[in-house]
Parts: C-alpha cells; sequence; structure tokens
C-alpha cells in the first residue's frame, strides 16, 4: 500500500496510460470560508437525524452498520423503469432538510464544478443523461439544479467507517463522488483506502474524491475515539444509461 498525503488543490491519479481514473478534488480554495459550510452539514445531520427510526436496510448493509438513508433518482434492484428512491416518515422528512439546506446545497455546486472541469465529457453525459430523464418522466424529481448525479446518499452515526465494498449498481465506467464531514484528525484516520490501485489516501473533512465505485474495491480506516466522522456520496444508477 502506498499513502497519498492531502495536498491543498486537485490532484489527479492516473493509470500507465495517463488515464485519469480517480480525481482528489480537495476543497475550495476559500477554506475559511468553506468552514461554515463544513460545520452546517455537520449540524445537519446531526440535528436531522436525531431520533429517527432508520429501516434495517438504511442500518445494515455492506458497506457497514450505520444509517445510510439515499434520496433521488435511481433504477435497479430488478426495477423496471427509473423512480425516485422511495423514503417514508422522519427519514423523508429528513433527507428533503437536506436537499433545501444552504451548506448542501453549495456542497452540491462544489462536486458539480469540480466535476465539470477536470472531466468534462464525463460530466455531460451524467448530466445530459439526468435532464432527458427528468424532462421525459415529469414525476421524478432531481436532487440539485446545479450537480449532474442522479442520487445522494448520507452516511449517519457519527463514526462512519465503511468496510471494503463496491457499488456494483453504479455506473460501471463512471465516478462517485466522496466527500467526508466531521471533526477528525485525517492524518490518523478516515483515509480513504483503495484496495485495487493499493492507495491509501488522506482526505480531511469538506474534501471531495472522485472514485469508479462500480469497479475499485474502497473503504476507509477508523477514526480515533472522541471523534466525529460522516460522509455524503453523489452517484448515478448504472441503468439509468441505457
Amino acid at each position: 500500500m502506498r499513502l497519498i498525503p492531502y495536498v491543498p488543490g486537485s490532484r489527479p491519479v492516473v493509470d500507465r496510460q495517463r488515464r485519469m481514473m480517480v480525481l482528489i478534488a480537495g476543497k475550495p480554495r476559500d477554506e475559511e470560508g468553506w468552514v461554515t459550510v463544513e460545520k452546517g452539514v455537520v449540524d445537519a445531520i446531526e440535528r436531522g437525524s436525531q431520533g429517527i427510526s432508520f429501516t434495517e436496510k438504511q442500518r445494515i448493509h455492506k458497506r457497514g452498520r450505520f444509517p445510510a438513508p439515499a434520496v433521488g433518482v435511481s433504477h435497479g434492484g430488478g426495477e423496471l423503469a427509473p423512480g425516485n428512491r422511495a423514503l417514508s416518515g422522519g427519514v423523508k422528512t429528513f433527507m428533503r432538510s437536506l436537499l433545501l439546506n444552504h451548506s448542501f446545497i453549495r456542497l452540491a455546486g462544489w462536486v458539480g464544478r469540480t466535476f465539470e472541469t477536470h472531466n468534462a465529457p464525463m460530466y455531460q453525459a451524467y448530466s445530459s443523461t439526468l435532464t432527458s430523464l427528468t424532462t421525459a418522466l415529469p414525476h421524478l424529481r432531481r436532487n440539485y439544479s446545479n450537480n449532474p448525479f442522479a442520487c445522494m446518499t448520507v452516511n449517519c452515526g457519527g463514526r462512519v467507517v465503511c468496510e471494503p465494498h463496491g457499488d456494483f449498481a453504479n455506473k460501471p465506467d463512471g465516478w462517485c463522488a466522496v466527500s467526508p464531514f466531521g471533526p477528525f484528525n485525517y492524518k490518523t484516520g478516515g483515509h480513504i483506502v483503495l484496495w485495487d490501485l493499493k492507495l491509501v489516501i488522506e482526505l480531511p473533512s469538506g474534501c471531495t474524491i472522485y472514485l469508479p465505485s462500480a469497479l475499485i474495491i474502497h473503504s476507509n480506516i477508523r477514526i480515533q475515539p472522541g471523534e466525529r466522522r460522516y460522509s455524503v456520496t453523489h452517484y448515478s444508477a448504472g441503468g439509468l444509461f441505457r
């Protein structure tokens, strides 16, 4: 395994043919202003998720044992057509509140801008597909107008540690965006591990990394006692691109 230390700014990970496989996008240059967004995301998750009864499927899954509700448009698992992720009760209220939260909207915009800047052809494929779907099927609800991804998962629970896994329902030749948040020391925990590439990547709170999550087994390292870590992922199901 090779450690990739955090360096401010964007940093691509390329293969031997110089093809970009992973993008460590970091965070906006205005890091002081971005701290407000980081705090806002954490506060929205902690306040909004209190007292909610998540379903067993949302609490226990291949990524680990922590609540991981999703919102947005998906297609897979035997579905005959694209549809909105099913939500009910307090979980529905919680996820819809995040879609309207200022800090989450700014995060969605940052994810969209960096995606377009560094991988315009892939961004266009995601954006045009989602636009076409929501135009043809008006009942489909787009999460954010400033973001091309169809779905968002919020990993809650306070100590999010993902076990090694692949997101095989995601677009196989595409990216998903992973953004961790919380008061944790990125030097001692929370690293993103890309097992197939044999890389361990330092990723502080508020940063974003793009990776082909359907192709690369990935996880993250445990954080230290007393620390808190959450993460937000943006992605699109492969079935939407048929």
